[in-house]
């Protein structure tokens, strides 16, 4: 936090939402957590569900494309334990999930724009 301090930025009355310990609004006008880094400060309950379903969706994001490239390994190796149909059913639902975050990622940030 000395750091921060001496490094110009401010601290602030809002408090990070995990460990409780100020947070510092720096001269470029992002405001940071001291142990989480970037933070964002939320005024109301919709704009704490927006920001907790974008979250949501980039996790489920890494976890689908992790998933499609550990599939696609398997049938680049061809020696694939579930059998190749298999593994393109596979790679198939999560091409799914995957288009199906995308999308959804489109139209939250379409909606917060209007």
């Amino acid at each position: 936090m000395s750091e921060l301090l001496r490094a110009g930025a401010v601290m602030l009355s809002e408090s990070c939402p995990i460990c409780s310990l100020p947070l510092f609004k720096l001269r470029s006008g992002e405001v940071i957590c001291p142990t989480h880094g970037r933070v964002q400060i939320v005024k109301s309950d919709d704009e704490v569900l927006s920001i907790t379903t974008t979250a949501s969706l980039d996790g489920l994001e890494r976890v689908a494309v992790n998933a499609i490239n550990k599939l696609r390994m398997e049938l680049e190796g061809g020696n694939s334990e579930l059998g190749d149909l298999n593994v393109i059913r596979a790679l198939d639902a999560w091409l799914n999930v995957l288009e199906r975050v995308r999308r959804l990622k489109i139209i939250i940030k379409h909606s917060e724009k209007v």
